[in-house]
């Protein structure tokens, strides 16, 4: 696999998934106009990238969401996760931990959440990453948001290379998942109210299209059993996003003589509230199930 030095976007909240072509990378990937990359295509199949961690949590403005250390993975559980399955899908949930205490620029919670995935980085052999210049990155640190978010993502984007240049496609797949799965807890954790027209509500629906990519890359290393039995357990969750309808939305008719040309419409994904309720219900049994909060 041709490595994409490009840094990815986060899945999650380092967590969140996808992008990430097994065989045949396309050697020129689509570029938004701010220069990061969007998609990249293999053997006619589209993995749209996870939004980063500061994408993901970007809602940390809006007031629709507060910051709670109710929702984080308890960072006394680390020592719990002791297979490699475990240690992985640990590390991507700690990373989202680690993401969300940062957008909310909870500096002392993110210096916590910061130990522990150096510390299972070290279980699952990828420590060479923490190097001491990160960890002076984090302990000098400017106090301001934007600073910790950046070395936040910064270092996941280290993370994904590295797994890239080792070819750990399937460290990757769990890592991802984990991330996925935790940053999607954690937002939907804290929506205590179902609102048809909020932002945050339609961020939860257009997961179905990033949900849907990164089953089809674990589908691509199903054959190791720790992603086999994984896919198993996301299968509930899959369930509820294939209920979800996608609508056409028109744009706006506009006037003849305006010398603009609008050409069809788009779509949107639909998520009523019996359905976020149990998504909401279905999204926390899993994540506890796979998280050390079950052990």
């Amino acid at each position: 696999m041709k490595s994409l030095h490009k840094p990815f976007m986060w899945i999650a909240a380092f967590g969140m998934m996808l992008g990430f072509a097994s065989c045949k990378s396309d050697p020129d990937p689509k570029k938004n106009d701010t220069g990061k990359i969007t998609e990249i295509t293999n053997d006619n199949l589209t993995f749209y990238l996870i939004p980063s961690p500061k994408d993901m949590f970007s809602f940390t403005s809006s007031n629709e969401i507060p910051f709670s250390t109710e929702v984080l993975n308890p960072a006394e559980n680390a020592d719990k996760y002791l297979d490699v399955q475990s240690q992985e899908l640990g590390f991507g949930m700690y990373s989202a931990d680690l993401a969300y205490t940062a957008a909310f620029f909870q500096t002392k919670e993110a210096k916590k959440y910061l130990k522990v995935v150096r510390g299972l980085s070290a279980q699952i052999g990828i420590s060479s990453v923490f190097d001491e210049a990160l960890v002076t990155r984090f302990d000098e640190m400017p106090d301001n948001k934007d600073s910790l978010i950046q070395v936040t993502n910064d270092t996941y984007f280290d993370i994904v290379k590295f797994l890239e240049e080792n070819e750990r496609k399937s460290s990757l797949a769990l890592i991802s998942t984990g991330g996925w799965l935790e940053s999607l807890y954690i937002v939907v954790s804290l929506v205590k109210e179902y609102k048809e027209n909020s932002d945050v509500i339609q961020l939860i629906a257009d997961q179905k299209n990033i949900f849907e990519n990164l089953l089809l890359y674990l589908e691509q290393h199903k054959s190791d059993p720790n992603i086999n039995s994984v896919i198993t357990e996301l299968a509930p969750i899959k369930a509820i996003y294939d209920q979800l309808e996608v609508v056409k939305v028109e744009r706006p008719k506009t006037p003849e003589n305006s010398g603009k040309i609008i050409v069809g419409g788009t779509t949107k994904i639909v998520i009523t509230a019996e359905q976020f309720k149990n998504l909401k219900e279905t999204i926390t049994k899993v994540r506890n199930k796979l998280s050390a909060n079950n052990v």
